[in-house]
């Protein structure tokens, strides 16, 4: 019985894993951009919420297209219900970076907004 209960307990654990319901915001924010990478913008929606919600769907209406990335970094910084992450990429040989706002909604890690780092780029104005 008590094998049962433990299997039951693991396999529950492992769906929610599976299905974005990542526990924190490093798990979510590398889910969401792992999602737009494989171009399964349907599941990086149901991770975003406020204005990446809308820029996912802007995504989708523009074909939602598969690339290559590499992650290679993700760190974050909570502060109660919202959380900030940088997001670290490489793509075809040339590194991104990303700054992602999450925060929670419904009790699960939900980003909130994100965009492209242009670090000390002088961007002319």
């Amino acid at each position: 019985m008590k094998l049962r209960t433990l299997l039951v307990g693991a396999v529950a654990g492992l769906l929610l894993t599976a299905c974005g319901g990542g526990s924190t915001p490093k798990d979510v924010t590398t889910a969401f951009v792992q999602a737009l990478a494989d171009g399964d913008c349907a599941k990086a929606k149901e991770m975003a919420v406020e204005t990446a919600a809308e820029t996912v769907q802007g995504t989708i209406d523009a074909g939602c297209t598969k690339y290559a990335t590499t992650i290679k970094s993700v760190d974050c910084t909570e502060s109660g219900e919202t959380a900030a992450c940088t997001c670290v990429e490489d793509r075809d040989g040339m590194e991104y970076t990303f700054k992602y706002d999450l925060k929670k909604a419904d009790g699960a890690w939900k980003v909130s907004s994100y965009q492209k780092d242009f670090g000390d780029m002088d961007m002319g104005m």
